[in-house]
C-alpha cells in the first residue's frame, strides 16, 4: 500500500487540486487495466497459452492502485478555521492545548475558484474541505482506505469529525509521535510528500518526519497570479499545471505491469 499526502500552507487550493488530480488518475487507471483484462479474458485462451501467467501481474496492480491512499493537507493548522466565524453544526467539539475549542471556529472551505477551475475539467471538489496534519495523521498509520477506490477525502473528514479522539491544533500528542518517528523509515507511513508552496522547514517538519520522501514543486499560487493580472485564468492554468506532475508522479509510483507486453 502506498500513502501520497500532497500538503500545502492552507490546504484551500492547490494541495486539493492535487489530491483530486492523484484520485481521478487512479480511477482512470483501474478502468483502463480492467478493460485490458476483459479483452484478454475475451480471447478465451487455451490453459496452455500462458494467459494466467500475463493476467496475475495485472490483477496484482489493479488491487495496489485500490489500496493507494492520496490525501491533502494543510501545513499551518492555524490557516484551516476562521476564526472570525462560528464553527458549523455538523462539526464536533475538540479540545486545543491553549484553550480554545475548535468548536468555536468554522473550518474553511476549498477556494471557489479552484472549484470552478476543477469543474471545467470534470472534477468535482465542491465537497472538499481543509484539514491539518494533526486530524489525518492516525489515518495515515491506520491505513485509511475507501470501499470503491482510496480516495481519503471523501469519507476521513466525516470520521475526524465523529470520533472523540483528542486532536490538537498545537501539537498534543497523536498517534505515531514517538521517538521513533525521527529515524527509520518502519514508522513512517507517508511513502511520498509533495508540498506545493514554499514554507519554511519548521511548518513541514510534522509530517516530513513522518514521511519516507519529500519532494517540493514549485507551482504558482494561482490566488497570487491572479492579483497579478492573469485573473481567474490562473486557476485554470495552475489546475492543468498540477495534473501534468501528478500524472508523472503516480506513473513513476505506480508503474504498469503492461510495459513492454
Amino acid at each position: 500500500m502506498a500513502i501520497i499526502v500532497f500538503a500545502c500552507k492552507s490546504n484551500s487550493c492547490r494541495s486539493q487540486m492535487a489530491e483530486a488530480w492523484a484520485s481521478e488518475w487512479i480511477r482512470d487507471q483501474i478502468s483502463l487495466f480492467e478493460e485490458i483484462l476483459v479483452e484478454w479474458t475475451c480471447e478465451k485462451p487455451d490453459e496452455n497459452s500462458g494467459h494466467e501467467k500475463i493476467t496475475r501481474p495485472v490483477h496484482e496492480h489493479i488491487s495496489l492502485l485500490r489500496q493507494t491512499i492520496v490525501a491533502s493537507v494543510a501545513l499551518d493548522s492555524s490557516a484551516v478555521f476562521d476564526k472570525k466565524s462560528k464553527r458549523i453544526d455538523d462539526e464536533e467539539p475538540r479540545k486545543v492545548s491553549k484553550g480554545q475549542p475548535i468548536s468555536s471556529f468554522k473550518r474553511k472551505m476549498v477556494k471557489i475558484k479552484a472549484v470552478e477551475a476543477m469543474k471545467m475539467d470534470s472534477v468535482d471538489i465542491s465537497l472538499f474541505k481543509p484539514k491539518t496534519v494533526d486530524e489525518i495523521i492516525p489515518y495515515l498509520y491506520k491505513g485509511y482506505t475507501d470501499d470503491i477506490y482510496p480516495h481519503i477525502q471523501k469519507n476521513l473528514l466525516g470520521e475526524i469529525l465523529k470520533e472523540n479522539t483528542d486532536f490538537s491544533l498545537y501539537g498534543n500528542k497523536n498517534i505515531g509521535d514517538t521517538k521513533e518517528d525521527e529515524s527509520g523509515g518502519e514508522n513512517k507511513p507517508v511513502d511520498k510528500l509533495i508540498v506545493l508552496c514554499s514554507c519554511g522547514d519548521s511548518m513541514k517538519y510534522k509530517l516530513a518526519r513522518r514521511s519516507k520522501s519529500v519532494e517540493e514543486w514549485s507551482i504558482d499560487a494561482p490566488t497570487a497570479a491572479s492579483k497579478a493580472g492573469e485573473g481567474d485564468k490562473a486557476y485554470r492554468r495552475v489546475s492543468l499545471e498540477i495534473r501534468k506532475e501528478v500524472n508523472i508522479l503516480m506513473g513513476s509510483l505506480l508503474k504498469s505491469p503492461c510495459q513492454g507486453v
